[in-house]
């Protein structure tokens, strides 16, 4: 089929586009004779999309004609229309790309309403791809938005918007529950994926300007009782995406202050974990949901406490006490429970350790907690759950943490807590614990042991503690067993061991003087050859 010119397509949608405008309505006749002329349904959505940005210039009003084609013929329509727009907003919006001092695209109000729509469109419970592209296509809108200090306002059209069709949804009626909550959670995820993007999309997500959206957010996942605990559930997984910290998305002080500072959040997530004013039992359907959050919570802290005001603080402490309350009384069962126990107990820990010297001193006395947390015995068959625990405490071990922090202060934490950790293993010396578990026949126990050796080895106070560790026999058993390189078969083991051998051989660590020369001098070498290194055996050890 030939293509028709420019001005062959303008008259054809300006007679498609009167008839519209006259009529209200046009009918199938009609489309068939655009179609006709323009090579099909998407040849008509090419030509639309062209002037789409450029309202000033767009005397059929391309948006009206694209949401009446939607909106009558969803099947022929929907899906080429969300895909189409997606394609030329990620072209056209480009905030690294395009010269802003030459962008002339206007963002309208309807078009915006136009895609959020499409997001929760009828039939898009079956066609997931069209509330895709609406998703991609609305959240590459609010991107530019904020490359460009929010001039065009977009995100908060977006959230009133949202905000209007959120309402509109928890009206429908028993029928279309099930469609009304799925597209009820694509707006909260796309409202999180927007949030992320900066303080102002959060700050305008809990102000009435914007329609509220974030506290429909928080009485979806947190209000008693709850009808759909399904759906509270996903609501609880979707409020977790705001504590993600990531080199594309750091966490702001708006975020930061929401998360530890909400009185809502916090009451709603105590409350479901069993630890409120109020005399209630931990959820049995969304219990494990909240704790998944209050950990996530409690790591903001750890690396944000300080960027908060002081009533921010307090109320963060606060929840901090009464997760501690909560956890006592926790009973997990099964590997997924446990280990949703063994973080939220790691990060609540690493919260306390780094907040107030009460809060530390208090946590490092709860032996209950730390033994129920460090407990490799309780886990003997379970090689996930040690590494789990071994790497837990790595995480609250490793200097990086403790950002802000005097070293004798992180010192005396890591110590105390590692010395906890033998404690909780029928008081066994903890290294011995360690290394134990790092001769284990499984993978994942050995990368869990090499994990918290390299945390401790990175400490300057514990490297000397390892390097003089001697075993009943009266061996250097550490400088051994690190230099036996036989024992660790893949690579994954073989990089971890080196990243032991990196943080010992540290300038800080002046660590000639504790070793023998010859052990030394091997080490020197492993690091120069690097991971991949082995250590020759004699031709009479290796025959024997």
């Amino acid at each position: 089929m030939s293509m028709v010119s420019p001005s062959e397509a303008e008259e054809a949608l300006s007679a498609f586009a009167a008839r519209l405008k006259n009529e209200n309505s046009a009918s199938s006749s009609d489309l068939s004779i655009l179609e006709s002329k323009l090579c099909g349904p998407d040849g008509v959505v090419t030509a639309l999309i062209t002037k789409l940005w450029l309202p000033q210039i767009d005397p059929n009003n391309s948006l009206s004609i694209l949401v009446h084609l939607v909106g009558k013929y969803p099947n022929k329509y929907m899906n080429a229309v969300a895909s189409a727009i997606r394609h030329d907003i990620e072209h056209k919006f480009d905030a690294i790309k395009i010269d802003t001092t030459e962008q002339c695209y206007e963002v309208s109000d309807a078009l915006i309403l136009a895609l959020a729509k499409l997001l929760v469109a009828p039939n898009s419970d079956t066609q997931t791809g069209i509330a895709t592209d609406a998703h991609a296509g609305l959240l590459a809108l609010c991107k530019f938005d904020n490359h460009e200090y929010h001039k065009s306002g977009t995100c908060q059209k977006l959230f009133q918007h949202l905000a209007t069709l959120w309402k509109y949804l928890q009206q429908q009626q028993k029928d279309k529950i099930r469609e009304s909550s799925t597209a009820q959670m694509r707006i909260a995820a796309l409202m999180i994926d927007v949030c992320l993007l900066g303080g102002k999309e959060i700050a305008l997500a809990l102000s009435d300007d914007a329609g509220g959206i974030m506290k429909k957010l928080l009485d979806l996942a947190l209000d008693f009782p709850n009808k759909d605990p399904l759906l509270q559930m996903t609501a609880l997984d979707a409020l977790e995406g705001l504590a993600v910290e990531s080199k594309n998305c750091p966490m702001t002080t708006e975020r930061a202050e929401f998360l530890l500072g909400n009185d809502k959040l916090h009451n709603g997530l105590l409350y479901l974990i069993g630890s409120s004013s109020e005399d209630v039992q931990f959820d049995t359907i969304n219990g494990y949901a909240a704790l998944r959050l209050v950990t996530e919570i409690c790591r903001v802290g750890i690396l944000s406490s300080n960027s908060v005001v002081e009533s921010t603080k307090t109320k963060f402490n606060a929840l901090l006490r009464s997760f501690q309350e909560a956890l006592h009384a926790l009973e997990p069962r099964g590997e997924s429970e446990r280990l949703s126990y063994i973080y939220a107990v790691s990060s609540l820990v690493a919260s306390c350790a780094t907040s107030t010297e009460e809060m530390s001193k208090s946590i490092l006395q709860d032996t209950t907690l730390l033994h129920g947390w460090l407990s490799l015995f309780s886990r003997s068959s379970q090689p996930k759950l040690k590494s789990s625990i071994l790497s837990s405490l790595s995480q609250v071990i490793e200097p990086a943490i403790w950002q802000d922090k005097e070293d004798a202060c992180s010192d005396y934490v890591s110590l105390s807590l590692y010395h906890a950790f033998g404690e909780a293993n029928n008081q066994r010396d903890p290294t011995e614990c360690v290394l134990s578990s790092a001769k284990s026949p499984f993978v994942e126990e050995r990368l869990g042991a090499y994990n918290l050796l390299r945390a401790m080895a990175s400490r300057r106070c514990c490297v000397r503690m390892l390097l003089l560790y001697k075993g009943d026999d009266d061996n250097s058993i550490f400088v051994e067993w690190l230099l036996n390189q036989d024992t660790e078969s893949t690579n994954e083991g073989r990089q971890a061991r080196f990243k032991i051998l990196e943080s010992l051989l540290a300038d800080v660590n002046n660590i000639e003087g504790l070793i023998s020369t010859k052990a030394f001098r091997e080490m020197q070498l492993w690091m120069k050859r690097g991971p991949a290194h082995t250590t020759a055996v004699p031709w009479n050890l290796a025959t024997e």
